[in-house]
């Protein structure tokens, strides 16, 4: 196996853990299984290390060649898991963050009731004013034009508020499918992109 592959490999199995490999070990036949489970026991000895992504590179170099071919399943399956693992948690997020807005658009106390709509509100007009005033200013020949990034940033809030959490994942161009984010992105005209 060539040793870019053995070292995303293992930076993968460093990643899920020897728990969640024996776990998931558990579910394959016999030989996998066992793959499995030596591999764990790699990863539990190599994360003692002072190096643990060297360590464990070396061990699993002198693993024989069928627990090598068994070993990229035993990966794949950790990918699986580890990406199952980052949804859910990225969702409780979400639910976490829409609760808290939904109880305090209900709370009775008419500050705290209105006080995030009035700033999703702001940050909305205070982007729009921005936006028109740096493009208007470019257009005239003064200045470079709205920064994307900073736009995004200042209107993050009403985002927010709106449900919408994928400005992060935009922002590194993470965006998992065709959203709302990445349908404006194609909405702005390319005389207002940058290096247009």
């Amino acid at each position: 196996m060539d040793p870019i592959t053995l070292t995303a490999i293992a930076s993968t199995l460093l990643k899920t853990g020897p728990d969640l490999i024996r776990s998931l070990g558990s579910f394959f036949d016999d030989d996998k299984s066992n793959t499995a489970n030596k591999v764990a026991d790699l990863v539990d000895i190599a994360s003692g290390k002072s190096n643990p992504q060297q360590a464990l590179n070396q061990a699993l170099t002198a693993l024989s060649p069928q627990d090598l071919v068994q070993l990229k399943t035993v990966a794949g399956e950790c990918e699986v898991e580890l990406a199952r693992i980052e949804a859910k948690q990225a969702t409780t997020v979400h639910q976490q963050t829409q609760a808290t807005i939904q109880h305090g658009d209900d709370s009775q106390d008419p500050y705290v009731r209105t006080t995030r709509p009035l700033m999703a509100r702001a940050s909305g007009y205070v982007t729009g004013l921005y936006v028109l005033g740096m493009e208007g200013l470019a257009a005239f020949g003064y200045g470079q034009g709205a920064q994307w990034d900073l736009a995004m940033m200042m209107l993050s809030p009403l985002l927010t508020y709106m449900g919408l959490r994928e400005v992060g994942k935009w922002r590194q161009g993470k965006s998992t499918g065709p959203g709302l984010l990445s349908s404006l992105g194609q909405l702005i005209p390319p005389a207002f992109k940058k290096g247009a």
